[in-house]
Order: C-alpha cells, then structure tokens, then sequence
C-alpha cells in the first residue's frame, strides 16, 4: 500500500515531463516558424513593391532574395522535431509551404527577367503563377500555425 502513493506520484511526474518536452518541441517549431515567416513577410513586400514602382530588376533581386530565404526557412523547419502528431501535420504543412514559397520567389524573378527582355505576356504569366504558389504557401503556413497554437 505505500508504493502506490509514490508509484502515482512517479507517473504523473513522467506525464508532466514527457507533456513539457511534447510541448517545448512544438514550442521551438512554432518559434522557427514565426521566424521565418517574419522574414518571407519582408521579402514579400519588397517584391512588391518593386513590382508596384515597375522596377523589374530590383523586383527580379528582391525575389532572388525572396526564393533563397525560403530555402533558408525550409531548411530551419525540417531541422524541428516535433513530438506531436499535430506538429509533425505542421511541420509537413511548413516544408510544402516554403517549398511552395521558393517556388513563387522563381516564378517571380523570371517575371522581373521577363520585363526587362521586353516580353509582357510572359511576365504577366510567371508573375500570375507566382502568386498562385504564394497563395497556396501562406494558407498551408496558416494551418501549420493553427495546428500548434
């Protein structure tokens, strides 16, 4: 009889670490992702508003940029080891979304090239699917945030 008010005791202790490392995983994989969404936030902006002066070469810089800080931030995410099944559905959801985002920082820099030779048609498509993969990248980063906030 006396072991199993310290046997109880025992367990709920390992409960409780076990549930704070779970919990500091997906803390660190929230933090990575805030992070480097932050960053592809600026990067964004930067593309635009280049692409709003219509300055085609710091618009094809700004998304050169754009794609290597996504890379960056793909790398950052699948360094995370979330110990949860809803962080390792975030952490998917993350690596599809700044591939997704690299994908864009592509189309957008070969639109900026395009402008520059001229070719509007050309520019106008790549600037659209860009901003189609921009698009399906920030709804699969915000249900990967869903997931572990």
């Amino acid at each position: 009889m006396h072991r199993s008010p310290l046997l109880l005791a025992a367990m709920i202790a390992l409960a409780l670490a076990v549930s704070a490392g779970a919990t500091a995983s997906n803390s660190t994989l929230q933090t990575t992702l805030n992070t480097w969404s932050k960053k592809i936030g600026a990067d964004a902006r930067s593309v635009a508003l280049a692409a709003r002066q219509r300055h085609p070469r710091q618009m094809t810089t700004d998304a050169k940029l754009f794609h290597a800080d996504a890379q960056r931030g793909r790398l950052a995410i699948s360094r995370q080891k979330p110990s949860t099944a809803a962080g390792r559905r975030a952490r998917l959801l993350a690596l599809t979304a700044f591939t997704d985002y690299a994908l864009a920082g592509t189309k957008w820099a070969a639109s900026g090239q395009a402008r520059l030779n001229h070719h509007r048609a050309a520019s106008i498509a790549y600037a659209n699917a860009g901003a189609a993969y921009a698009h399906a990248a920030d709804t699969r980063l915000i249900t990967a945030s869903r997931l572990l906030g």
